[in-house]
């Protein structure tokens, strides 16, 4: 029997499992469960669901739409319960890349949160433990748990984590961002309309605080060169910031909604500084940026 799960609302968790027919030995497409790990002093009392792109929205209705920007291909749920009357779900989201598998953790997690060394990285709040690795986006929750709650929900984690296939890293582009002043876990993907422009279809930005003045650096990657040149010409005549030929350097433009931005177009990358008034720190990222283009 499918449960409806509003988002916002919590509910038991799930574990959608990826499908791939060599680490299980069925495929989610074609409907079948898949075989959860098994836990001691937990059953399942039901076969898994399975949720397409198609049907994402029956279980979480009102972010289905969020999933889908970040190419969901499918979901397996599973619950467990123990004689305690306790409940545990598993979710595990599979994505087309472990970058769209990063982007929707992103958007989920809080800097703030309790971080966890689980897959590439995990964390936990009340009754809730999100992690990534891979294309999989893994969410677990709990229920009537009691003291043993975080206990409990970490020992599942451990266990999904050891069974997913893939590289528990974070997209390699993230170590290139300067790390003088960026805030921790605060790393995005923004998978479509990167900055609310249709032509930038997407970018990673993190946030930055220096003597309490807080700013954005991004960086967006082309398909090729050409692709990158397209994008920043049409993002200077949006902004009416027309140049007669654009060419690789920096530039500075006066956006309408991010306010001054700082540029630097090199190769399949763009390079930002999002208001940052501060002419020397803005130069010394610029300097970062175009040591990054000769390696």
């Amino acid at each position: 029997m499918k449960k409806l799960r509003i988002w916002g609302t919590p509910l038991f968790l799930i574990c959608f499992l990826l499908g791939i027919s060599s680490l299980w030995g069925v495929s989610p497409a074609e409907g079948k469960t898949i075989s959860f790990p098994e836990v001691s002093g937990w059953r399942q009392p039901e076969k898994p669901q399975v949720f397409s792109p198609e049907s994402l929205y029956e279980y979480i209705n009102g972010a289905a739409d969020l999933y889908l920007k970040y190419d969901f291909q499918d979901l397996q749920v599973a619950e467990y319960v123990n004689e305690k009357k306790a409940a545990v779900t598993v979710e595990v989201y599979r994505h087309r890349t472990p970058t769209d598998a990063f982007g929707i953790y992103s958007q989920e997690r809080l800097a703030s949160a309790n971080f966890l060394d689980i897959g590439a990285q995990g964390y936990s709040e009340s009754m809730v433990l999100n992690f990534f690795r891979g294309v999989y986006y893994v969410k677990i929750s709990s229920y009537n748990a009691g003291a043993e709650e975080k206990k409990i929900m970490t020992a599942f984690a451990r266990k999904v984590d050891q069974i997913l296939e893939g590289q528990a890293t974070f997209p390699a582009i993230l170590s290139s961002f300067p790390s003088e002043g960026k805030k921790k876990n605060t790393e995005k993907f923004i998978a479509k309309d990167f900055l609310g422009y249709s032509f930038l279809y997407s970018g990673f930005i993190a946030d930055y605080e220096i003597a309490g003045k807080k700013f954005k650096i991004f960086a967006i990657e082309g398909k090729s060169q050409n692709d990158c040149r397209d994008m920043m010409e049409k993002y200077l005549k949006k902004t009416g910031n027309v140049e007669k030929k654009t060419a690789e350097g920096i530039y500075r433009a006066k956006d309408p909604y991010h306010g001054m931005i700082d540029l630097f177009l090199k190769g399949r990358y763009i390079w930002g500084i999002i208001d940052l008034d501060v002419p020397d720190l803005r130069s010394r990222y610029l300097k970062h940026f175009e040591g990054l283009s000769k390696k």
